[in-house]
């Protein structure tokens, strides 16, 4: 038998491609094409490997894993391991099913004969079954396959909701300005106790450049009034944030009172949860500033406070800016 390896190649390369193709639309994804045409080169390589090597433990299943993600990787990146793990979880159950659907119109197309074929009869008026390995591997392929799309179809009906509630956040201050996702939270019913203005959280991550040498890594593990002590020797950071940066007192999920490092905007841009209306523009705000990571895949990076999605509480942008 003549084995061409370019074909081999070519064909694999279409497939690899069209799968993590598959793999982005599932995963609501849009990776750049020379990414995906990099991740499927990988793919088609390896695939002909097989035809000009004789390494065995190359096409053990570690390594298959291994190709596996490193093509994950080259075609979506990383994004944190749960992200991550869903993009595999995505990109197998693709391949299952593409596999199962060829599988299954092959035997379709090629069974031929009778059924009672596979069962035969004792003197003693016994049945015994045929044991097809084949027929078993493809039914335990199909309920593996069956269950991941299931946990796929859930996973994503929990992103719609979730997206429902995410919206377009944009803080100002003087000329400047940070746009990121935010999540609607009702649950939030943080105010300032003096002035009991609204406080929406945002990672402090975000504004790294703009806070002083270190603080958004030390707002982890650190207090913020002890912060807030060593502001004068503190190097760096934008000079209009000094005269802004508030505390406020909250009570974290274990009881403890402690306080967390806000910042007083100018304004903050609140697009409608809708998409119908226009962006709610409101003044009366702080920003508190988390050390952590609001979202582990990182749909959004702020928590948005319930009242400052309500439109009559302040006027909108585009009335602003008429008057």
């Amino acid at each position: 038998m003549t084995v061409y390896v370019d074909l081999v190649f070519l064909s694999n390369l279409t497939i690899d491609a069209s799968i993590l193709l598959t793999t982005a639309k599932v995963r609501h994804l849009r990776p750049p094409r020379r990414r995906v045409a990099l991740s499927a080169s990988v793919g088609a390589l390896y695939a002909a490997a097989m035809f000009v090597t004789s390494v065995p433990y190359l096409y053990s299943l570690g390594v298959k894993l291994m190709i596996s993600a490193l093509m994950v990787f080259l075609a979506f990146g990383y994004g944190g391991p749960l992200k991550f793990a869903r993009t595999m979880g995505s990109f197998y159950l693709v391949n299952f099913a593409t596999l199962g659907a060829v599988i299954g119109v092959s035997s379709l197309v090629k069974w031929s004969g009778s059924p009672w074929r596979g069962i035969a009869f004792t003197s003693d008026g016994g049945m015994i079954l045929s044991f097809d390995v084949q027929a078993v591997m493809l039914a335990i392929t199909m309920g593996v396959a069956i269950w991941l799309y299931r946990t796929e179809a859930g996973s994503r009906e929990s992103r719609k909701r979730l997206e429902a509630l995410v919206v377009d956040v944009v803080i100002r201050i003087g000329d400047r300005e940070w746009s990121c996702r935010g999540l609607v939270d009702t649950g939030n019913r943080l105010y300032d106790p003096l002035t009991r203005i609204p406080v929406m959280i945002v990672e402090a991550a975000l504004w790294r450049d703009e806070l002083p040498e270190g603080w958004a890594d030390r707002l982890k593990t650190e207090s913020a009034d002890r912060l807030i002590g060593e502001l004068d020797d503190a190097d760096g950071g934008l000079p209009a944030l000094r005269d802004r940066y508030r505390l406020v007192p909250y009570r974290a999920a274990g009881g403890n009172s402690k306080l967390m490092l806000a910042v007083k905007p100018d304004s903050v841009s609140i697009a409608d949860p809708a998409g119908q209306g226009d962006a709610c523009v409101h003044r009366r705000v702080l920003v508190g500033l988390d050390g952590g990571s609001l979202s582990s895949e990182g749909a959004y990076r702020a928590i948005v406070h319930a009242d400052l999605t309500v439109a009559s509480v302040e006027v909108s942008a585009t009335s602003t800016q008429t008057a």
